[in-house]
């Protein structure tokens, strides 16, 4: 006898699929939309926005041009990052701000706003259908074209032989499963937990973290508290109401261990940390005498996993040197941001008001004709990754990506998907 649910099959006729809805799946399934391909969109978690919403991030990075003397954030360029942002800022009541005096803005916004407005973008296109809990289990290629994926969509086995695939999973997962080469980054940053408190006083944001790191540091000097807990600091943008949101930092993978392991106890030993945490600032710091914990992301921050090696690289020496592509199909702005075992990242800075572009090969898998990757899985070296893993740079990859894939599905150029994405990108 055949066992029915080992039989997967698609009832939907589309021509690009698209794996994983955060910022970078969001834009590659609304890129591929808007310019004709009938697109499946596949989503892990039961809503949009990936990373932006599970792991409550709480700021889209890489908008914005550094500035420490305008008064007012200039957009790194147009097209859609600036349209969805736009949108964000009329969902949540929110503006660009800049928060070091490094000159580096952030748009703060909420995850319910971020999934809210992930999910008109996508629904306008009218092209795109969506599956939500729906994790990819095998992708198998014929040669150098992926040809078919196999997914579970809330338990039911689906089959999907799709024209093109776009991989936003952001660990390279759809690409990598069909046999294309990828590097493990998992142990390159080290991920953050994201929570926050209610009822505590909003002047403590304002003020930044000083009381609060003061008696951290001597709980952690008298044994109350690991030394883990020193690896606190504030989302920018917190404040509003009371609610104060905080990141605590865990200390990045260990290179031998399967990664699955590893962030299972990352998310266990965090969690376990929040309430002798809280506690300890309650007890301590007059600004959280009255504080709660009001809520936890639902997941880790992984900052980091793996990265297809692409037909090209975007290397560090790009991302420091401002370097332009005449196949650039994305604009870079954001710092090379490490965070690894001390409290706080290293960041460094290029020339403010400047960027760098990725070139368009970087998102191409060199095994695999049909497939494309965007968000923080595409061919970079671990410091350019740095930058270039922002939900900014995501939303431009992915939209470049996106374009891509329906063109290729439909039988159209790929140097007129490149012109047409280098031209958004100036609108």
């Amino acid at each position: 006898m055949s066992n029915p649910a080992r039989i997967g099959s698609t009832t939907v006729a589309f021509e690009v699929l698209v794996i994983g809805g955060g910022a970078a799946g969001v834009a590659a399934a609304t890129a591929a939309g808007r310019a004709g391909a009938k697109v499946v969109l596949l989503e892990r978690y039961g809503f949009l926005g990936g990373l932006a919403t599970t792991a409550q991030v709480g700021t889209i990075c890489g908008l914005y041009l550094r500035d420490t003397a305008g008064d007012e954030a200039t957009p790194v360029g147009g097209g859609f990052p600036q349209e969805f942002a736009s949108r964000l800022q009329r969902a949540a009541d929110t503006k660009p701000i800049r928060v070091t005096d490094t000159g580096l803005w952030v748009l703060p916004y909420s995850p319910p706003a971020f999934a809210g407005v992930a999910d008109a973008v996508v629904s306008e296109s009218k092209n795109v259908t969506v599956i939500l809990h729906a994790t990819v289990a095998e992708a198998q290629a014929e040669g150098s074209r992926l040809n078919e994926v196999r997914a579970l969509a809330w338990n039911e086995p689906l089959l999907f032989r799709p024209n093109a695939v776009v991989d936003c999973t952001g660990e390279a997962t759809g690409a990598a499963l069909a046999g294309a080469h990828a590097e493990n980054g998992g142990a390159d940053q080290a991920p953050a937990l994201v929570f926050v408190l209610e009822n505590a006083d909003p002047g403590l944001a304002q003020r930044g973290l000083l009381e609060v790191r003061r008696e951290l540091h001597w709980a952690v000097e008298n044994g109350t508290l690991p030394a883990l807990c020193e690896r606190l600091s504030l989302v920018p943008g917190t404040g509003a109401n009371g609610r104060i949101a905080f990141k605590l930092s865990l200390l990045p993978a260990d290179p031998d261990r399967a990664l699955w392991q590893q962030v299972t106890d990352w998310e266990r030993e965090a969690r376990a940390l929040l309430e002798p945490l809280r506690q300890c600032l309650v007890k301590n710091v007059a600004a959280c005498r009255n504080a709660r914990l009001d809520s936890i992301a639902p997941q880790l921050g992984v900052r980091s996993g793996r990265r297809i090696l692409g037909r090209a690289r975007l290397m560090d020496e790009d991302v420091s040197g401002t370097r332009k592509f005449p196949s650039g199909i994305a604009r870079g702005c954001w710092p090379m941001e490490r965070w690894t075992k001390g409290p706080r990242p290293e960041m460094t800075c290029f020339a403010e008001r400047d960027y760098y572009e990725i070139p368009f090969d970087c998102l191409r898998p060199a095994e695999l004709d049909n497939v494309w990757v965007a968000g923080r899985c595409f061919s970079a070296t671990t410091g350019a990754m740095t930058s270039a893993r922002v939900i900014g740079t995501a939303l431009a990859t992915g939209w470049a990506a996106g374009t891509a894939a329906a063109f290729q599905a439909r039988g159209r150029s790929l140097d007129d998907a490149l012109t047409l994405v280098r031209k958004q990108m100036d609108q």
